[in-house]
């Protein structure tokens, strides 16, 4: 069955491009929405790719949805009211151990930008993860991959999940809140939101995971984090729309990595800056490493997160799964052949 399937996309990806001179099929569907799982940095590439028009380049119509972390745009992918995610990989896994195929087919970042902190009030009592047990710690959403990510790291550090209580506080403006109002006592955020709450004191990261080393520490090397996904039925279904969405995704990890932090900021729709331009930028530099320059998932990656989330999850550790069907690399593959880069 897996050789059918493989064998099936090819044909598509093939089909998807006419004549001579290697122009594009037309998308099979124009419009698509888009559920976003937060505004963070390892999601800039969509927000430029639709600030920058090149959706509508790839003659797509493409409406943005932001929702309060990755499960609730899972959530509305499985509802049906999301066509794409704009998401963490890891959820192909999870639902792959549910027997729900999903697939990856452009990588926007393949480090977390996560930083792990605690609040003012507690900087001076909590100096480990280990000190957590019993407190408050604020995700963009439960289930998110910020969960994920919490409930690796509390396990490698001796806890367990249920020994912390879990608080839903957003992953833009709504952490800021709860942070600086002191209705947590740590939580797992990324950019711009951790730069913003470093340098107004009022989080004091345990661990981050921006830096190669950082991320070696955490999870034994980067953790691809940011992905575009959907389900393998309409992947299937819609080879030419799924190949301009991925066009338009690493054209924009192309051109951010030749811009400025700057010229990024200019690029990103006001509405989800969170900040002023120049925090922006400063934050950028810090997680510039992080982000995708081909859309390319590894085999190595996916090893490593499957390994991450069956650290603390024994129906994933337990589960057979075939990590090859999470992901698709032909899509960002057909493009940079396209763009004379193969």
């Amino acid at each position: 069955m897996k050789r059918v399937l493989a064998l099936s996309l090819c044909s598509a990806l093939l089909l998807a491009w006419t004549g001579t001179t290697g122009a594009q099929a037309a998308p099979e569907k124009t419009e698509i929405h888009l559920a976003a799982a937060g505004v963070g940095f390892p999601y800039l590439p969509f927000l430029v790719a639709a600030q920058r028009g090149y959706f509508k380049d790839e003659g797509l119509d493409v409406q943005i949805g932001v929702f309060a972390g990755g499960s609730k745009a899972l959530e509305a992918l499985m509802g049906g009211s999301a066509d794409i995610v704009a998401g963490a990989y890891s959820n192909t896994i999870s639902m792959a151990a549910k027997g729900q195929p999903l697939v990856s087919f452009a990588i926007q970042a393949n480090c977390p930008d996560w930083v792990f902190g605690v609040t003012k009030a507690n900087k001076d009592t909590i100096r480990s993860i280990a000190d957590l047990k019993g407190k408050r710690i604020g995700v963009s959403a439960p289930g998110s991959s910020f969960h994920m990510g919490v409930n690796y790291l509390l396990t490698k550090a001796g806890l367990h999940p249920d020994d912390v209580s879990i608080v839903g506080i957003g992953a833009s403006s709504g952490a800021v809140a709860a942070a600086k109002a002191g209705l947590v006592d740590a939580l797992m955020t990324n950019d711009p939101v951790a730069t913003i709450l470093e340098e107004s004191g009022d989080l004091t990261p345990l661990i981050e995971m921006r830096s190669e080393e950082g991320n070696r520490t955490a999870f034994g090397g980067d953790y691809p984090e940011a992905a575009i996904y959907s389900t393998r039925d309409f992947v299937e279904a819609n080879p030419n729309t799924v190949q301009a969405v991925a066009n338009a995704i690493v054209r924009a990890e192309r051109w951010m990595a030749a811009a400025s932090p700057e010229e990024v900021a200019d690029s990103v729709p006001q509405d989800y800056m969170v900040t002023d331009k120049a925090l922006f930028a400063r934050a950028y530099s810090k997680l510039r490493r992080c982000l995708s320059r081909d859309g390319m998932m590894t085999e190595e990656s996916a090893v490593l997160v499957r390994a991450v989330l069956a650290a603390f999850d024994p129906a994933i550790a337990d589960a057979e799964i075939d990590l090859s069907t999470t992901y698709d690399n032909r899509f960002v593959q057909t493009y940079a052949v396209k763009a004379g880069q193969p």
